[in-house]
């Protein structure tokens, strides 16, 4: 009897062991097999003319995505194992297909004009019946005030004269009474608005100068860096020239590439063209991105106390 406990004992232990082996073989997969993306731009000095080859892969192609622009027109495709994702047609051609493939009816714009014309008599026939019965009580109202003149022509005038100068006054005072709620109530969202600003000014002062907020601002700041230096591309070569009609614009966009031009600058030639809008050359990017390195950095942060404490006072902080 113990030989056979011990025997199935044994079985239930390999059993444990290969399953704990597959699963710790699939985390190192998942997290050193590296993401490996390569991206081909061509120019040939007109914007609208560039051609652009991408490719992003995973897991020796069991993952893949492929995005192409050429001629102005753009493909994406994306491919799980044996499942794919996305068309090789552009989708420019495939709405003006479908623009064109739409029926266009007779019966339809028959039925259409015969219920347009039909609404038009109705609304030509409602605004007459109004008319006729608005007509016909002005007609009244005014065979009445006019009976009412002849027999007390000084006392309807005495009257009418009344009214209008009350009407006047009224209309004076309701006029004068609204400009200056009208003011009051742009002053007090004018000084409410100053108010709250202040407020909210103070509020964010003290929350950026806490030393927890610093310390974590300053803990994500190099991890950022640091990890950015781990994802910069292995292979950047190629040689590009632009410009763009305002030479102001020109200069500002050679600044920021003057910014990250100690990365990639050891093999592209980067020229800029002051006076004519172009964009022509060749430029071959390829590298590689390890998950791992996502997932240290996430422990990092997590593991920070300060990191931690500002990540719970910003879903606390109310303005």
């Amino acid at each position: 009897m113990l030989h056979i406990l011990f025997l199935i004992l044994k079985i239930i232990g390999i059993i444990l062991a290969v399953i704990l082996g597959l699963i710790l073989l699939v985390i190192c997969i998942v997290l050193f097999v590296p993401i490996c993306y390569k991206a081909d731009l061509h120019g040939s000095g007109n914007a609208r003319e560039l051609t652009v080859h991408a490719k992003v892969s995973w897991l020796f192609g069991l993952i893949k995505a492929v995005f192409a622009l050429e001629n102005g027109k753009t493909d994406l495709s994306v491919r799980i194992a044996w499942k794919k994702f996305g068309d090789s047609d552009p989708v420019e051609d495939k709405a003006e297909d479908r623009v064109e493939e739409k029926p266009k009816p007779e019966k339809k714009a028959v039925m259409q004009e015969k219920q347009a014309i039909q609404k038009e008599e109705q609304q030509d026939e409602t605004p007459n019946r109004i008319t006729d019965k608005a007509v016909e009580d002005e007609t009244e109202k005014i065979e009445k005030t006019e009976q009412s003149a002849k027999i007390y022509p000084e006392s309807t005038e005495k009257k009418q004269r009344k009214k209008k100068e009350r009407k006047e006054d009224s209309d004076s005072a309701s006029k004068i009474e609204q400009i200056t709620e009208k003011i009051k109530c742009t002053y007090h969202k004018f000084c409410d608005k100053i108010n709250q600003i202040t407020e909210k000014k103070d509020k964010i002062s003290d929350f950026l100068a806490d030393e927890t907020h610093k310390n974590a601002f300053l803990k994500l700041k190099n991890e950022a860096f640091h990890l950015l230096k781990i994802l910069k591309p292995k292979k950047i070569q190629g040689e590009i020239t632009f410009g763009f009609e305002d030479p102001s614009l020109t200069g500002r966009i050679l600044a920021w590439i003057s910014m990250i031009y100690p990365w990639i600058g050891e093999h592209t030639d980067i020229t800029p063209d002051f006076e004519h809008r172009t964009l022509s050359g060749d430029l071959s990017i390829r590298g590689r991105l390890y998950v791992i390195t996502l997932v240290v950095t996430a422990i990092r942060l997590i593991l920070s106390k300060a990191v931690r404490r500002s990540f719970k006072d910003i879903r606390n902080f109310k303005l």
